[in-house]
């Protein structure tokens, strides 16, 4: 068996199947540009990763508003109770091909390795991996579509820097950075990644709650809202959440007063502590010990579905 990843491959792809694929969202419902895009596109498209031991699939759904709602009125006929079927889902797993009438792009790579060379891009011979899969689906009409949105992801790159002068790329990859980071952070704990289960386990029941403030123009005016995501733990156990966690006070609160001040932290212009002097954040709640915890087991997370170069 020549075809086995490691067990730092495995986790870093999940974490880009379960945590980086579902922000997609964001820009699907709020950038106008692939709002338009894919107002009419009703497609699957499914990466797979061979491996010896442990094979690996994903598959998106993007329907129109009109399929979503055929498909949902069809489940419940079967069963009134059922949910109705969302416009955009990332599914684990193999398509079932439970859509027997949209398109289907699938790729495929020989290795999990291949597929994070894509992903990651450490070099550009790695990423010439995406070719192959891309020429067989190159005719399909989603295929481009979907390729655009991929590009939006690496807003979330630490090569990507929008300055303060381009709030609506500000906004995007603070908004996008969050949701990716806590959402891995949980998925990461129930894969068992051991950093986050020694920490987790320690945990009572905590709120670990990121706020990000409006961006505003020169005037003040609100252009863009509030951010909000957080992480819930207790007892081993975790769960990622959108917006404020309003049930209890947050255990830490890592408050920033603009994406501005998010990203001197994220894109790492300012150690943690610095950017806290320089008023980019302020820590409400426990002792800075559990912030600068939290920090770091974002940053050993983050720095899996990077490329080395970026990694100090």
């Amino acid at each position: 068996m020549g075809n086995i990843a490691n067990k730092e491959d495995i986790l870093a792809a999940e974490m880009y199947f379960r945590a980086a694929f579902p922000v997609m969202k964001i820009p699907l419902t709020e950038d106008p540009k692939q709002v338009a895009a894919f107002e009419k596109i009703n497609a699957v498209v499914q990466f797979k990763a061979a491996d010896d031991v442990h094979p690996m699939a994903c598959h998106i759904v993007f329907l129109t508003a009109e399929k979503a709602a055929e498909y949902s009125a069809a489940a419940k006929v079967v069963d009134p109770e059922a949910k109705d079927v969302p416009r955009f889902k990332v599914y684990q797993g193999e398509y079932d091909n439970r859509y027997a009438d949209i398109e289907v792009i699938n790729f495929e790579f020989k290795s999990i390795k291949s597929l994070l060379g894509v992903f990651k891009g450490n070099s550009p011979m790695e990423m010439l991996g995406i070719v192959a899969p891309l020429l067989k689906n190159i005719f399909k009409k989603a295929t481009l579509k979907f390729l655009f949105l991929m590009l939006t992801m690496t807003k979330m790159m630490p090569s990507n820097n929008p300055g303060i002068d381009q709030p609506w790329e500000q906004y995007l990859k603070v908004k996008m950075s969050l949701y990716m980071i806590t959402t891995a952070l949980s998925q990461a704990n129930k894969m068992g990644w051991e950093p986050m289960v020694r920490w987790t386990a320690k945990q009572t029941d905590r709120i670990y709650q990121f706020k990000v403030g409006a961006t505003r123009d020169d005037q003040g005016k609100e252009i863009y809202p509030p951010i909000a995501a957080y992480l819930r733990v207790k007892g081993g156990r975790s769960k990622a959440g959108r917006g404020e966690y309003t049930r209890k006070r947050p255990f830490v609160l890592f408050d920033f007063p603009n994406p501005d001040g998010c990203l001197a932290v994220l894109s790492g212009r300012y150690e943690f502590v610095e950017a806290a002097t320089k008023g980019c954040i302020t820590v409400v709640g426990a002792g800075d010990s559990y912030a600068v915890q939290f920090n770091n087991l974002m940053t050993q997370l983050q720095n899996t579905l990077i490329p080395s170069k970026f990694v100090k």
